[in-house]
């Protein structure tokens, strides 16, 4: 009888598990399952794993504790209960509950390996701690081969070319067919997965070779290789004394690698192919492992130039999917001190320190997943939206520019279409926001930000765009000026390049030099919507050169407080007009508010004369503040007088408006007074 547990599982909520028991199966293995669907890649966020799309974004939330690549539409995950098997909507088929016997332990905590092997010919080789050996099917079905009966099995294998490779209590291993038969007797003490009609096997622990369908030899001669592995798309990775490198069925394919410079290394390690790409090592070299194409050439060097810096260098991780995992340096690009990492268990091949760890074990690090060229597709320090967001539109239904989003276009030393992207996208710095303690919501100066990539001699770049906006700009066409003219708009655009090591050649800062237009359709408190064509010039080369075309609709900024000088009398009339380069509005910005259980303390500037309230705590509504009030006001620290308006927004923050009067002071020979009014101050706590 077969045990079959069904679990169902919203992407973002838990299981629900419904046993039934089902009827014997016949011949469940052997043939591949469905593939079609979207490629999901395990990703790890705050200590919990999840899978993304190719496009980096969350597919199904970082809910487990481990998590294994899919393949055939099943993966294995972990949850505090043991691991289970899920489908592509996070469904699980076995629910989590099982745990293999061997385990990695790192700084003292232990993970159990996945008791269940990637899915292969339509079943999951399943090797839990406390059963017997068994498959499961993509159905979630459970099937032990009739060859099990009598036997203590000790582990399998997966199904490949319609064989599974078995384990005995003896150490002696054998194959079975699809259906669950003795098809090649147990007289290896180790072997393999068949490919292509051969699968390694060992008949000592010194010698190995290849064997065929029926058990017998293929190639080499005699079981004369001290190492052989799985032999993928026609290579055959292999040691035989002191040499290591690829064989074909009849002899030596690749024996040295080919490194970008022209040099040819000889291997010191090799891994079976996977996607068109292995892992080796070459000879005599200090960095990590390198990833070759089927003719022995370096197709992926993730340490060239600094790039990366790859956290265990001895390890040599396959292509998942179709994209390489790798665990790297964040930040500075250094990993920091490797923890104490060990191995419990039978010494399962799928652990030690060789395969891929499927953790971020490091002081700073993170999991990439790179294409077969090498570039970065997958990054798990970038920006992404949070599980279950849904992306807004870019494009309206009639091809122009959504609200919020905008668009670039380059040409010259940099080059490529930028979007349309969102300017509310996940960690975009995209925004129309103020420049400034100076600034004011309703007067400017603003900077409009907008980010993107864009292609540099080959590499790729991040760039981001910074237009200056002058204050009093509205709508209309504008000419774009270099950025030592305050009263023109102007721009900076910075390049950096992706996963570029320190001594990576990098882009030149260009501002707006060279000129150009800006036309804006709309310029006020809440958004700016319109177009830009600049012309950049490199700071370091006049000759170098780059052209920009930017559109951008209802890009919203991020109001900042706002204090407006409404009116002045007397002598504070007399001050604001001395001061012509220095405006007295720069006496009450910034501004800002905290309230603990006691008081609300206002600030309306930050050094020197500035105005500074204090409230009874939960204060609103009209105030009357001097000595004998209970609200008091200081100008530059001296008691004053005041009345005036204090208002509180559905988000907290302050709005409203006051009239000083002000003494004589060393700030202000005479009397006068000055009104203001202020808004979107957001309230800080004093706890």
């Amino acid at each position: 009888m077969q045990c079959r547990i069904v679990c169902k599982v919203a992407a973002w909520a838990g299981a629900i598990c419904v046993g039934t028991t089902l009827g014997a199966l016949a011949q469940p293995c052997g043939t591949p399952a469905e593939t079609g669907g979207t490629q999901l890649y395990p990703l790890p966020h705050e200590a919990a794993w999840g899978f993304v799309g190719r496009d980096g974004e969350w597919r199904l939330a970082p809910v487990w504790r481990q998590a294994r690549p899919f393949s055939e539409g099943v993966a294995a995950v972990e949850t505090a209960a043991g691991w289970g098997l899920i489908d592509r909507t996070g469904s699980y088929l076995v629910a989590p509950g099982a745990e293999d016997a061997d385990s990695v332990v790192i700084s003292g905590e232990r993970f159990a390996l996945s008791p269940f092997k990637p899915m292969s010919e339509g079943c999951s080789a399943a090797t839990p701690a406390d059963g017997t050996p068994h498959y499961i099917t993509a159905d979630g079905d459970t099937w032990t081969p009739p060859a099990f009966e009598g036997r203590k099995v000790r582990d399998i294998g997966s199904y490949s070319d319609g064989l599974a490779w078995v384990r005995l209590a003896e150490d002696r291993v054998g194959w079975i067919d699809t259906d669950g038969q003795m098809a090649i007797a147990p007289d290896f003490i180790d072997g393999g997965d068949f490919v292509d009609g051969h699968a390694p096997a060992a008949v000592n622990t010194e010698n190995r070779g290849y064997i065929d369908r029926s058990g017998e030899l293929a190639f080499p001669r005699k079981f004369i290789l001290q190492e052989a592995a799985r032999a993928t798309e026609g290579r055959a990775p292999v040691r035989i004394g002191g040499d290591a490198g690829y064989m074909d069925d009849t002899d030596w394919f690749i024996r040295e690698v080919s490194m970008p410079g022209g040099e040819t290394r000889a291997l010191d390690a090799v891994t079976p192919f996977s996607d068109g790409r292995a892992a080796v090592r070459p000879a005599g070299m200090s960095s990590g492992p390198v990833w070759i194409d089927t003719e022995g050439g370096v197709a992926v060097y993730p340490e060239a130039g600094a790039r990366f810096t790859i956290c265990s260098d001895t390890r040599l991780p396959a292509y998942q999917n179709g994209l390489l995992p790798l665990v790297v340096g964040a930040g500075t690009n250094i990993c920091g001190n490797t923890p104490d990492i060990s191995y419990e268990g039978s010494g399962d091949p799928r652990s030690g320190p060789s395969r891929m760890l499927w953790h971020l074990p490091w002081e700073r690090d993170k999991l990439v997943w790179l294409d077969r060229e090498g570039a970065t597709q997958i990054d798990s320090a970038a920006c992404r939206r949070a599980p279950g967001v849904a992306a807004l539109p870019t494009e309206t239904e009639e091809g122009g520019l959504a609200s919020g989003a905008y668009r670039m276009a380059l040409a010259g030393m940099v080059q490529g279409n930028v979007g349309p992207y969102r300017a509310d996208a996940p960690c975009n710095r995209s925004e129309f926001k103020m420049d400034g303690n100076q600034a004011t919501n309703a007067r400017g100066p603003w900077t409009l930000s907008l980010t993107g990539t864009a292609k540099w001699q080959g590499e790729t770049v991040d760039l981001s765009l910074s237009l200056g906006l002058p204050e009093e700009i509205g709508p209309g066409t504008h000419e774009i000026g270099p950025t030592d003219k305050d009263k023109l708009p102007s721009a900076y655009l910075w390049m950096s390049v992706s996963d570029a090591g320190p001594n990576a050649p990098r882009p030149a800062t260009y501002t707006s030099k060279g000129g150009g237009s800006l036309t804006l359709a709309r310029r006020d408190q809440d958004a700016i919507t319109g177009k830009a064509e600049i012309t950049f010039v490199s700071r370091d080369d006049p000759s170098d050169e780059v052209t920009l075309a930017a559109d951008f609709d209802e890009i919203p900024y991020s109001a900042g407080p706002e204090v407006t000088l409404v009116e002045t009398t007397g002598a504070v009339t007399a001050l604001d007009e001395s001061m012509p380069d220095d405006p007295l509005i720069n006496f009450f910005t910034p501004a800002k508010a905290v309230e603990s259980e006691d008081k609300l303390v206002l600030s309306l500037g930050k050094f020197g004369p500035k105005l500074e309230l204090d409230f009874p705590a939960g204060h609103s509504g009209t105030f009357t503040a001097g000595a004998d009030a209970p609200v008091s006001i200081t100008f530059a620290g001296m008691p004053v007088r005041a009345k005036g308006r204090l208002e509180r927004s559905e988000d907290g923050g302050l709005g409203g408006d006051l009239t000083a009067e002000l003494g004589a002071h060393d700030q202000v020979e005479g009397a006068g007074s000055v009104t203001l009014r202020f808004a979107g101050i957001p309230v800080e706590s004093g706890e």
